[in-house]
């Protein structure tokens, strides 16, 4: 089996991101029309989830 190219792997993650983004805003989307959260409401807990983690330390980062 022949190695893919790293352009080659970063474009596949880039097109898995991306799907990825297009899954939550169509939820967060869903979720706005049945009035359960608006789009500021689900911005401002990413940012304050985001500022909880800073500092922490990534499972990614741990020794295997």
């Amino acid at each position: 089996m022949a190695k893919k190219s790293k352009s080659t792997s970063l474009r596949e993650l880039a097109e898995e991101i991306d799907v990825l983004d297009d899954m939550l805003s169509a939820l967060v989307d869903i979720l706005e029309e049945k009035g359960f959260l608006t789009h500021e409401e689900w911005e401002k807990r990413i940012k304050v989830k985001i500022e909880k983690s800073k500092g922490k330390v990534s499972f990614r980062d741990l020794p295997p």
